[in-house]
């Protein structure tokens, strides 16, 4: 086992030496081992991946920026935990491995120094025990094997840490484009500048192109752009109040019709009132001679007053004349002639709700022309491809800037600054490597000796036990002194690493579902955030606190902001693969403002063609010929029921309550009352309770020439208001639609690259992702992986090594003698050497009393004869060694 685990340590060494020292030769063999080597350790790079999306979860990274601008914000001085908990959930994970690690790194080294302060204390197995017990044996085979398989497994995290290691320098080093990350940038920078090139050659050399399809999209939105305005101009207008008035004006015409349900109603109870004054003095006559005649003794009293009140009161005082149903009927004839000037108010209603088809068809020929402007005019493609162009050349000129920066050729001090520091940091991290190797050898010595050696006895040699013990104590004394640096050094790489991993490049490179999109709209949400704090204007300043950010830097976040709107990440990164730049770009809401001069003629004409659609005839004349319609209903005006409202108010008899009289019947129990009760409650009592329906119906007939009135009253307003309402609602109306007019026209007017690919750009674009999220960032992570790893199972190998080096300095083996419960046992026990267990005074005082107690209890010649034979054995095994 020794012997496999040291060559192998070795031949990584050797590896890892030789691959340092022929980092400068990339031939195509070295080359393919150093692929074939990155494929070998793409493992550790998931286990990093998932270990950091575990740590991180799923929360969006837009909490520390929201939690900054609500700080800097808030009108509170001092810091809540309220403020901060957006972060603290967020990255809760990574706080924890933090915590963890600087408390690993601060108190290793102090256990250790207590842990040697113990032992040279003779605590924490200091005091050595020389026998072993019954299952050493047993805990020395369970020990060797658990650590042999922790160290086993640290030193494979060792080995593929000094792989990415090396693998991390040759990111930043070589320059072959297939394993050097800054490599793969540059080829990156000059293939997307190659894209955009090809793009702009291939918009000069387009022809005339079909836009139907962008037509039809563009008069969509034109379309839902008018309805909404005329919803703004309904509701700033007050149209809506206008048309209200007259639809109750026309439901109250409609519901006085002849052979209406009102009209039935007025009549009818004329008819039954007609009916009560011919039959009311029979049932009162019938009524009051029974209760003349019919009688009790006991209830002669209450007869006479009802009879006195039916002679006196139940008598009808509501006459028919007093209800004028000649003027109902002749009023509602006279509307029956007029319905059709009454159905006419519905024209005004109708323009009001037509208005969008009135501007649609004004300006209809001026979007036809605009259209095929766009379609078929050269100048409109040789603007936009000169501008794309000069779009195309601003972005090289950044791009180059680029490369020079990153490859450092104009600047040889720079780039042997820059090899300079990746040596120390190879030759530094492969010197910070070489700590943990020291001690697992130490351990594998330690584990071999303590194996395959002898007991420590005075005579054993140097390949014992007590070797290895000695061997397993100081990779602990190693393990707790340099534990500080390496968590050191893995924590800084976890903190850089890991937030780049998981807060930009899972994402990026969509191991997170829709990530490029994600991420678009994390940005875009975080910088929009930023951009409202910026200019919202704080009520109190005094007691809240603003972000000071000057001018510039704000009109590069609105610009920022237009940009990443557009989702360009997912446009290039995702869309671009299947689809040609056209649609791709046409999902974004995206606004180029370098495009209007392109387009600037073709929106000014749409514009003034909105500003020309009179809006105004065609309400006034509506208008005029409402109120003109209103004048032949003059009619209306002579209504007057005010009497009729009054009469209908009034009981139909005199007796005010006829309910309660019927009830003062019924309390006789009377047999002969009957039928009497009955015609009064089939008579003027239900034509009584009907009288309040027909007060209402006459309350609401003598209301119609007020309502005609309120009609002619708001038209006349809403004619007078009417320019001002237009043009206000116009104006609003063209802000909103043109932004939406610049988007789709300069959708419309890029339309003819509809055969322009970009898929050689998202490649470019890819690329540079992967240069630095793959190629740089896996093997930096891999880096910290392992390491941490190895740092976390020092914990359990120390408690093992310890475990095991009392275990090795054990010289004798278990016998059962030991435990058997004889004389010669417990008396060679205690004749045992004063130095073994306890000390010299205690021996001494316990072996004088275990002899006085001897001859105390011996009797007889014989035993006294056993005795110095006795004592002339040993038990103890040291005296066969002597």
């Amino acid at each position: 086992m020794m012997r496999v685990n040291l060559s192998t340590i070795l031949l990584v060494c050797i590896s890892v030496h030789i691959s340092v020292c022929d980092s400068g030769v990339d031939d195509d063999s070295s080359i393919t081992t150093m692929l074939q080597l990155r494929d070998s350790v793409h493992f550790s790079y998931t286990i990093s991946n998932f270990f950091l999306d575990f740590i991180r979860g799923e929360k969006p990274p837009t909490a520390v920026f929201e939690t900054l601008i609500n700080v800097r914000t808030s009108h509170h001085s001092r810091l809540t935990y309220r403020s901060v908990e957006p972060v603290v959930t967020t990255y809760l994970g990574y706080g924890i491995c933090l915590i963890v690690g600087v408390l690993f790194a601060v108190l290793m080294p102090v256990v250790g120094l207590l842990f040697c302060c113990a032992r040279c204390c003779g605590k924490c197995g200091g005091r050595v025990q020389f026998v072993d017990s019954k299952h050493d044996p047993c805990k020395r085979v369970a020990y060797t094997v658990c650590l042999v398989l922790i160290v086993t497994f640290q030193l494979a995290a060792v080995v593929l840490v000094f792989i990415n290691h090396y693998l991390f320098h040759e990111a930043l080093v070589s320059r072959d484009t297939r394993i050097g990350a800054v490599s793969q940038i540059n080829l990156s920078l000059v293939e997307f500048e190659a894209s955009l090139r090809d793009m702009v050659q291939m918009a000069k050399n387009t022809s005339t192109a079909d836009l139907v399809e962008q037509k039809e999209r563009f008069m969509r939105i034109v379309d839902v752009g008018l309805v909404d305005f005329q919803e703004d101009f309904i509701k700033m207008s007050q149209a809506n109040d206008v048309s209200n008035v007259i639809s109750e004006f026309q439901t109250t015409a409609r519901d006085f019709l002849p052979g209406s349900e009102a009209i039935s109603q007025i009549s009818y109870f004329n008819h039954s009132l007609y009916e009560l004054i011919s039959e009311l003095p029979t049932i009162r006559q019938r009524l009051t001679d029974t209760l003349n005649t019919g009688c009790s003794i006991e209830k002669i009293i209450e007869c006479n007053e009802l009879m006195k009140l039916a002679n006196d009161k139940l008598k009808v005082r509501l006459l028919p004349s007093m209800l004028q149903l000649d003027e109902v009927i002749s009023i509602s004839n006279q509307i029956q002639r007029h319905l059709t000037d009454v159905d006419s108010l519905n024209k005004f209603s109708e323009i009001i709700n037509n208005l969008a088809v009135i501007v649609r068809r004004s300006i209809d020929s001026d979007l036809d022309r605009a259209w095929k402007d766009l379609a078929q005019s050269p100048e409109t493609r040789e603007k936009l491809a000169s501008v794309f162009e000069g779009i195309v050349a601003n972005a090289s000129t950044a791009l180059k800037f680029a490369r020079d920066l990153i490859s450092m050729d104009g600047n040889e001090e720079a780039n042997n600054n820059y090899l300079r520091t990746v040596e120390y940091l190879l030759y530094g991290g492969m010197a910070l490597l070489c700590i943990p190797i020291l001690i697992f050898l130490l351990l594998y010595l330690g584990l071999c000796f303590g194996t395959c050696g002898d007991r420590p006895y005075e005579e054993a040699g140097l390949c014992n036990r007590g070797v290895g013990a000695n061997l397993l104590l100081a990779a602990v004394g190693f393990m707790f002194l340099f534990s500080t640096i390496l968590m050191v050094s893995c924590i800084l790489p976890f903190l850089v690493g890991g937030s780049l991993q998981t807060e930009v490049c899972r994402y990026l490179t969509g191991r997170y579902p829709d990530g490029p999109l994600k991420m678009d709209q994390y940005v875009f949400e975080t910088l929009k955030s930023i951009l409202v704090a910026v200019e919202r204007p704080l009520s109190d300043s005094s007691k809240s606190r603003s972000i000071q950010i000057n001018k510039d830097n704000i009109n590069t976040i609105q610009s920022t902001l237009d940009i990443i709107r557009f989702n360009l990440s997912d446009t290039i990164l995702t869309r671009c693969e299947y689809e040609p730049f056209v649609k791709a770009i046409s999902t974004g809401e995206f606004v180029w403002p370098v495009l209007n001069d392109a387009i600037d003629g073709i929106l000014q004409d749409l514009v003034a063609s909105l500003k020309r659609a009179d809006l105004v005839s065609p309400l006034r004349n509506i208008i005029q010929s409402s109120l003109a319609t209103l004048e032949r209903l003059k009619f209306i005006s002579a209504i007057n029921f005010n009497e009729a409202v009054n009469q209908a108010n009034t009981p139909i008899t005199y007796i005010d309550d006829l309910n309660e009289f019927v009830s003062r019947l019924k309390g006789l129990n009377m047999d002969s009352l009957t039928p009497h009760i009955q015609a009064l409650v089939n008579g003027p009592v239900k034509l009584d309770a009907s009288r309040s329906n027909i007060h209402t119906l006459f309350m609401r007939f003598n209301s119609f020439p007020d309502q005609m009135n309120h009609v002619v009253n708001n038209l006349n307003s809403y004619n007078e208001k009417l320019p001002t309402s237009v043009h206000s609602s116009m104006d609003r109306g063209l802000i909103k639609l043109r932004p939406l007019f610049t988007k789709e026209l300069q959708l419309a007017v890029i339309a003819t690259w509809h055969d322009i690919p970009c898929q050689s750009l998202r490649l470019a674009a890819k690329r540079g992702v992967d240069s630095v999220c793959y190629t740089f960032l896996m093997p930096f992570n891999a880096f910290w992986t392992g390491l941490g790893f190895t740092l976390l199972l020092f914990i359990p190998a120390i408690v093992f090594a310890v475990k095991l080096a009392g275990l090795y300095r054990k010289t004798e083996k278990y016998s059962r003698d030991y435990e058997e419960p004889d004389y010669i046992s417990y008396h060679g026990f205690y004749m045992r050497p004063p130095t073994d267990y306890h000390d010299n005074n205690t021996q001494k005082l316990r072996n004088k009393s275990r002899k006085h107690k001897v001859k105390s209890q011996s009797n007889g010649s014989s035993t006294r004869n056993a005795q110095p034979r006795y004592q002339q054995l040993s038990v103890y095994p040291y005296d066969a060694y002597e």
